[in-house]
């Protein structure tokens, strides 16, 4: 870790550390509660290669984003105080950016320190968010600190900037804090959190809509009266108006907002409304309707968020599990665009959705969009990152309009706008803190498959479950169970909608179980340290085709095999040059292509980083019968994923 702790370690550890000892409970339950609650940060700890990717990203942009950029060291500190025109985000030097990447950054920070139990980590986590704790008061515009709610001018100078737009990465800052109180039990986190929140009229500030997510799960450990006439105030405000776009995912789809027209490559982009369709914008302000459906009861707010995401997933989805979202979704191609950004909101919002519902194919989603998206955003060395990615990347830039155009799709140390930079912080931690869940009715449930140690209490008992996998790359996993005393539960266990053959054994007895209409299989037995349960999880090739709607509808296959998606790796000069004479005409015949798949398995590097000699690959054949190697979309910088027909 570059960055010098010196003073900060030795101020803040010890706080860190009592603070932890009182790490809280959520006391109040919604009308409609969610079927599974995510549990702490710390709760689930990464092993084996997870772990590996976890310690590179602590080492690079996680712990080091104070030196990628001059707007970082200014992220919601004690001297940078934006006003008029600059609480807009888009001055790099002297607008109020920063604030939204401060959001970003913490969130994947604080749950990282955590999850690795890294002092250091914690220490510098803690000392980043401590302006927050001194700073905040009553009067404060969301987490503005500096201005005062009761002052009229200084709200209507808040909402000229961009309608709102630094309450809205105040929204997004909550997450950080919030998951800092769940990790710590500071009660200064819980108490930054009420005044940022129990003003009603912030609310409607920025675009996406994200402060009534945040107020629901607040709510959650305060019970606090005025967060609940907001969230109330909120959820009553109709009719929508049309100047807030986020709050249309309360309503039931009209196709006319989602605008879906053929795009080419070279069309001019002054006509896009970007506003109605930039994808994380779109993902974080359904996580309010989300957490309104659970807070009022009314599930016509999730419906009609499933809905919306329904059309997403027919139209707009790629290859690689995300959407298209190069400053907007549009129809799914082997060259449209997906930002860095899109794929962290996809993440957590499927995942917010498997615990809310229950349903294992939202689980699904999250390791389809993580094995493939969310490894493909970042190089090897979590040092330089893509803004834009597409299934096909031949050559380093892309042909992508809006953001930072053509070169978003090259790995650089920062792309400006530099949300992605600071985005990208927030897509590992989440996934390993989500891999578990407990469910409301009891137990826990195993949502998300790679190696971890859960380390959590169930019914007063304290509770050890160790996962050791090389999954996705293999097909087994093997978790023994370690609770303190002889203890009685039920072990919910996602099955993999690809899978149609699972084998689930415990102690070496092979289990009669039926998969539920939800996806889960579920053990009921009182468990005693030492139980050992077996997971097989068969992986056959399969084929999946689509139409490149942005060229006339033209036919294209990917490969997948379980949750990855296999490409085409070009040889490297560096991950964004090719080595000369590539090839990269490449088609496959959809008809055969699987059948003359051969599924090569290799032992786990000593390090994972997602080599290029990757440990799992597919051997088969093109449509002309050369020989073809595939291997992870992830360890592929430069690649074809999505393959003309022949």
């Amino acid at each position: 870790m570059r960055i010098q702790y010196g003073t900060i370690l030795a101020a803040t550890v010890a706080a860190v550390a009592c603070a932890h000892a009182a790490a809280p409970t959520r006391t109040h339950a919604f009308r409609n509660p969610a079927k599974m609650e995510m549990l702490r940060p710390g709760e689930v700890k990464p092993q084996g290669w997870l772990r590996d990717w976890c310690v590179t990203a602590r080492n690079g942009y996680i712990s080091r984003m104070d030196e990628i950029d001059q707007a970082f060291p200014r992220a919601w500190n004690r001297d940078f105080h934006p006003r008029g025109k600059y609480l807009d985000w888009s001055d790099p030097s002297k607008g109020a950016w920063c604030t939204e990447g401060g959001a970003y950054w913490f969130e994947g920070l604080v749950r990282l320190a955590w999850e690795l139990d890294d002092a250091e980590l914690k220490a510098y986590a803690t000392k980043r968010l401590e302006p927050l704790f001194e700073r905040m008061n009553p009067n404060a515009i969301a987490f503005v600190y500096w201005m005062d709610r009761n002052d009229p001018a200084q709200m209507a100078e808040i909402e000229k900037a961009n309608h709102g737009f630094i309450v809205g990465a105040s929204g997004r800052t909550t997450r950080a804090m919030l998951a800092y109180y769940e990790a710590t039990g500071d009660e200064r986190a819980l108490r930054a959190l009420t005044w940022c929140l129990d003003d009603p009229r912030f609310y409607f500030f920025g675009n996406p809509i994200t402060l009534p997510a945040a107020a629901c799960d607040t709510w959650r450990y305060s019970g606090d009266d005025k967060l609940a006439k907001a969230i109330d105030n909120f959820i009553a405000t109709k009719p929508y108006p049309e100047k807030w776009p986020a709050m249309r995912y309360a309503l039931p789809v009209r196709y006319d907002h989602l605008r879906m027209r053929e795009r080419r490559d070279h069309e001019d982009n002054r006509k896009w409304n970007w506003r109605l369709q930039h994808g994380v914008l779109c993902y974080e302000s359904m996580l309010s309707w989300v957490k309104a459906s659970l807070w009022s009861g009314d599930g016509q707010y999730l419906a009609n968020v499933r809905a919306w995401l329904d059309v997403h997933e027919r139209t707009c989805r790629q290859p690689h599990g995300v959407i298209v979202a190069d400053e907007q979704f549009g129809w799914a191609g082997p060259n449209r665009g997906t930002e860095t950004c899109t794929v962290a909101g996809d993440i957590l919002l499927y995942a917010t959705l498997a615990g809310v519902t229950g349903e294992g194919r939202f689980a699904d989603h999250v390791e389809r969009s993580f094995f493939n998206a969310g490894a493909a955003c970042t190089s090897r060395d979590f040092m330089h990152h893509v803004y834009f990615q597409a299934p096909n990347r031949p050559t380093g830039t892309g042909t992508f309009h809006a953001g930072p155009g053509g070169t978003g799709g090259l790995y650089k140390t920062k792309h400006w706008p530099l949300c992605c930079t600071a985005a990208l912080a927030r897509i590992l931690p989440g996934y390993v803190q989500w891999m578990w869940m407990k469910p409301a009715a009891g137990g826990l449930a195993a949502t998300l498959y790679a190696p971890n140690t859960l380390e959590t209490e169930l019914d007063g008992t304290v509770l050890r479950i160790e996962t050791k996998t090389d999954y996705p790359f293999n097909e087994t996993l093997a978790m023994t169970v370690s609770p303190a005393k002889p203890l009685a539960f039920p072990m919910r266990l996602r099955v993999p909608e690809w899978c149609a053959n699972p084998r689930i054994a415990v102690n070496g007895d092979v289990q009669d179980l039926a998969v539920g209409a939800d996806g889960f299989a579920v053990i009921n037995r009182e468990w005693k340290a030492g139980d050992a349960v077996s997971l097989t999880f068969p992986m056959s090739p399969k084929v999946e085709t689509m139409r490149d709607f942005n060229n006339g509808g033209k036919p294209y296959c990917s490969l997948v095999c379980g949750p990855i998606l296999f490409a085409y790796a070009l040889p490297e000069q560096d991950e964004n040059t090719p080595a000369p004479g590539a090839r990269t005409d490449w088609r496959l015949d959809p008809t055969r292509v699987a059948a003359d798949a051969q599924v090569v398995r290799t032992p786990m590097p000593a390090k994972w980083d997602w080599p290029l000699a990757a440990p799992m690959k597919l051997k088969t054949k093109s449509s002309d019968g050369s020989p073809l190697e595939l291997v992870p979309y992830g360890c592929a910088k430069l690649r074809i994923s999505m393959f003309p027909l022949r």
